[in-house]
């Protein structure tokens, strides 16, 4: 390879670095308006995670729910089944694709 060849691939480089560098730059700014959104997200993740933890909230929270609407009691109950059915698919469909770690 002549010395003109090496030139011109140094050259290359530093104009791919420059571009790299300033795509990065783009990529951060554009990430800026999706921090508090994902900040939210993880928020939620986190009381689910302490929910899951002490299910006894979710009971609390599914007697209130009975207590405070005794004439749509069958209507709850099958919302529940539903939600328990639909969490279960979506847990087991996110740990076989490896988006959660399973215990």
């Amino acid at each position: 390879m002549s010395v003109d060849q090496h030139v011109a691939l140094a050259v290359c480089k530093e104009r791919l670095l420059e571009r790299i560098e300033t795509q990065r730059s783009r990529l951060a700014a554009c990430g800026q308006s999706l921090r508090k959104p994902f900040a939210l997200a993880d928020k939620f993740v986190q009381a689910g995670c302490y929910v899951k933890q002490r299910p006894w909230i979710a009971g609390v929270g599914v007697l209130m729910a009975v207590v405070l609407s005794r004439r749509n009691l069958f209507g709850w109950v099958g919302r529940g089944w539903t939600l328990w059915r639909a969490w279960r698919f979506a847990s087991r469909w996110l740990a076989d694709n490896g988006y959660i770690k399973t215990q």
